[in-house]
């Protein structure tokens, strides 16, 4: 580790211990504005009113109104605009935890049709026909549309919903496969192996732990968005700050710094 990347260290270092600080001192700073414009407010009240009972209404009293709208036009503006600001974070928020049900839904009413599959083949008493086959692919491939849906879009509350919904994707399109591979099978009048039947029944299984990984995620990212005001702390994330030169793995044995 040469001395640049030690110094780089070291200022975010401090930055990380100097940030909570200058937070703490901009909110006191922000509610002393606020105090000090009420104070300035309610002084030019007063005057106004001491202004027009001893001279009645004149340019001066007139002058004393003018300052107090001034001050009280600054203070408006600057809460409306921090409230907008909020309410925009918020807003975004509501929409994309919205959209992140949307997925749970998916991924819970995949895991549902998987195993009402798995369930039909394991527990029945018949041999498998053609009818049934066509219902299981029917309901599988509807779950793969479903998720499909969100696998593409790029606008999720955090890349890990993206992750999780492209793994259920993943599984059951290889149902979708394996029961493809189960129609040919029983159309040929041969028995399934123990193998592909395991392949059918294993997707139900992998989906509700898909499912727990998803809830732990969102509870994580939920945590983070009320830590940032409802917005991802990116600013805290090191690898991005200006004076870090973190370098790939593959760069640093190559000596050469990854653009990709």
């Amino acid at each position: 580790m040469d001395s640049a990347d030690i110094t780089a260290k070291r200022k975010a270092v401090l930055r990380s211990h100097f940030k909570p600080i200058w937070l703490r001192i901009s909110y006191w700073l922000g509610s002393l504005f606020y105090g000090a414009a009420v104070v300035l407010i309610a002084m030019a009240g007063w005057a106004t009113y001491f202004s027009v009972a001893h001279s009645g209404w004149g340019s001066e009293a007139a002058a004393w109104v003018q300052a107090a709208g001034s001050i009280a036009a600054i203070v408006g503006a600057t809460w409306l605009a921090q409230s907008e600001g909020r309410r925009a974070r918020r807003n975004r928020r509501e929409q994309n935890e919205e959209a992140a049900w949307y997925v749970r839904f998916a991924i819970v009413q995949a895991q549902f049709d998987s195993h009402t599959i798995a369930a039909d083949l394991v527990n029945r008493t018949t041999p498998v026909e053609g009818s049934d086959i066509r219902d299981w692919r029917q309901r599988a491939t509807v779950s793969a549309l479903g998720l499909g849906a969100f696998v593409d879009r790029t606008d999720h509350i955090h890349p890990s919903v993206t992750h999780v919904i492209s793994n259920a994707k993943v599984l059951v399109d290889d149902l979708v496969d394996d029961l493809r591979r189960l129609g040919a099978l029983v159309e040929d009048g041969r028995k399934p192996d123990d193998e592909l039947i395991g392949q059918i029944v294993a997707p139900h299984r992998a989906l509700l732990e898909i499912i727990d990984l998803y809830d732990a995620r969102m509870r994580g990212v939920r945590e983070v968005l009320d830590e940032g005001g409802d917005a991802l702390p990116i600013q805290k994330w090191s690898p991005w700050d200006k004076d870090s030169k973190e370098v790939h793995p593959k760069s640093a044995r190559s000596g050469k710094a990854d653009t990709a």
